[in-house]
């Protein structure tokens, strides 16, 4: 027994005792594809690091930082490099979230998303890391590879509530990320601006981004991933962040290829970004509430308050609406001008929306945390509320007796505005520069997340990550849904290698062009363009013609209706 169980400690010693060797005899400039790409140590620009085996005979490394700790003085500074270590670090457990409070609001005390982030929240600053995901035998060629950023409404999740496994088991690289969150990732301040060289502040969750691809282009290569084919993907908050980084000029060549997922450069708000003057004086009410009122020792006062008390204070609801400013350096002008102006990183891009998106918000803001559903009256009343001058036409286009319920009305409304005519927005933009391919998904079974008495749940938002990354805080998929899955992976893999996501066995999925305007739709039963979107979503209601080179604008009016997506959106 004790010789036997020896054997692996020795193995084990042997391969650590070999990186070692072969670190003092290769110079650490950067990771090369050269390396065992199915070895589970691996050596990076900053030291080894160990993984473990995972599905399919892949391999998961979690846990490396990209990053030093933006702690202590440099909480509110861009990212630094993160520290060399010696030795073989593990990387077999993954890192603490970004702080952030928990999102237990049900109630019966649950998360209202699967994520184990959104149970435990954190309070952890040092949070930078991301994790990696391989297929077998990756030492073939250099695969594609997709970075995805979780959503959340910049204030909530991470990347280890994402597993890439199922999108590696298709020769896709994965690495999922950890940015600063909240007020620590976006706020702005003139006493922040002034100690920065650029004269700016905010936008630090979009440095963490941008330092995370950077991170990819110097080590992929020794996971067997390829540096040329780099895929950035987001949902909700996420997409909206990826949507930046399209218009970011200090972006520029760290992506090939986009993928959006219900976040749009065209949706209320995230992509409207404030100037940094008027960021900053958000930032000044912000730091009011902390007690930094004397703008001389402002920056040294906010960094002095504890973490529990900034994410205290940036809340929950519509005071946790957090997102990028237009200052000198990540973001000079919004998209919008941008596009107007031919300034952005034009990449192919996969782009889409679920049929149902804001069912769950109704679920969540009306039956659970509103005390029940809505009636006749009372949706209009709401209506009222969130559109001001023009609710009699939004009432006319969406008449409650319509509908089996004023919660489908009222949620009807909300995916149309904010979800399904702006991403169809953004294709018809992206399509005059790049190829675009649109999609809807629509399993009007998808498995929910959270308890709906009184708005079924259908295609609801974020109902399509199941398919993509596997979880087990959902029901389980039933055989249909399987097969789905598996043609989704299949087709987000291919367009991660390709730019084009079309593989033989499956549906054709056409290129979108604004003349022809066919969206892919995803169904367990049948998958297939159509050209019946817009008319589907009323996009001729909200979203009028625009000039050439604009993402379309959507009025949202007034009201608390700008709450629901960007603060509990996964």
């Amino acid at each position: 027994m004790r010789s036997s169980s020896s054997r692996p400690a020795l193995a084990t010693a042997v391969t650590v005792v070999a990186a070692l060797l072969l670190s003092l005899t290769t110079p650490p400039v950067t990771a090369h594809a050269d390396a065992d790409h199915d070895s589970l140590v691996v050596r990076t620009d900053r030291g080894w690091v160990r993984g473990a085996a995972g599905r399919d005979r892949g391999r998961i490394f979690q846990g490396i930082p990209f990053a030093a700790p933006p702690t202590g003085d440099l909480r509110w500074r861009p990212p630094r490099p993160a520290a060399r270590w010696s030795g073989v670090r593990d990387a077999t457990a993954s890192a603490h979230p970004c702080p952030q409070l928990p999102l237990t609001l049900l109630p019966d005390g649950g998360p209202v998303l699967p994520g184990e982030s959104n149970r435990t929240g954190s309070t952890t600053e040092d949070c930078l890391y991301l994790n990696v995901w391989t297929p077998a035998r990756t030492m073939v060629r250099p695969l594609p590879v997709l970075v995805w950023l979780h959503g959340g409404g910049n204030a909530y999740g991470a990347g280890s509530d994402y597993d890439g496994s199922a999108l590696a088991a298709r020769g896709v690289v994965v690495v999922t990320v950890n940015y600063r969150l909240g007020a620590l990732g976006f706020l702005a301040h003139s006493a922040l601006s002034a100690e920065s060289a650029d004269r700016a502040s905010g936008d630090y969750a979009l440095m963490d981004q941008q330092a995370a691809l950077r991170w990819v282009r110097r080590n992929i290569g020794a996971f067997g991933g390829d540096r040329s084919r780099v895929t950035l993907g987001g949902q909700s908050a996420g997409s909206s962040d990826a949507c930046v980084h399209i218009a970011s000029p200090t972006a520029k060549g760290l992506f090939h290829r986009a993928i959006q997922q219900s976040g749009s450069c065209a949706a209320d708000g995230g992509l409207t970004p404030p100037t940094l003057d008027a960021a900053e004086r958000k930032g000044s009410d912000f730091a009011a509430t902390v007690g930094c009122t004397d703008p001389a020792t402002a920056a040294a006062c906010l960094r002095a308050v504890p973490t529990t008390e900034l994410i205290r204070s940036t809340g929950t609801g519509a005071a946790s609406l957090w997102g990028p400013n237009t200052g000198p350096h990540i973001l000079p002008r919004t998209p919008h001008a941008a596009w107007a102006e031919g300034r952005v990183n034009a990449v192919p891009t996969l782009s889409g929306n679920t049929h149902d998106e804001y069912r769950y918000f109704t679920a969540l803001y009306v039956d659970l945390l509103g005390g029940g559903p809505l009636t006749p009256a009372s949706y209009a009343a709401l209506i009222t509320l969130q559109h001001g001058d023009r609710a009699a036409a939004v009432l006319g286009t969406y008449p409650a007796a319509a509908y089996p319920s004023p919660n489908l009305a009222y949620s009807t409304v909300g995916t149309d505005q904010r979800f399904a005519c702006p991403a169809r927005a953004d294709s018809r933009l992206y399509s005059s520069r790049a190829p675009v391919y649109a999609y809807e998904f629509a399993d009007s079974q998808a498995p929910p997340f959270i308890p709906a008495p009184h708005t079924p749940q259908g295609a609801f938002h974020a109902s399509e990550l199941a398919f993509l990354f596997p979880t087990d805080a959902v029901p389980p998929l039933t055989p249909a849904q399987r097969r789905l899955s598996a043609m989704m992976t299949a087709y987000w893999a291919r367009f991660a290698a390709t730019g084009d996501p079309n593989v033989p066995w499956a549906p054709t999925w056409p290129r979108y062009t604004a003349d022809g305007d066919r969206i892919q739709v995803l169904t367990p039963d049948r998958t297939g363009p159509t050209t019946g979107f817009a008319a589907d979503h009323h996009c001729t209601f909200w979203q009028p013609p625009t000039p050439r080179g604009r993402c379309g604008d959507v009025d949202v009016g007034p009201g608390p209706g700008r709450v629901p997506e960007r603060a509990a959106g996964p």
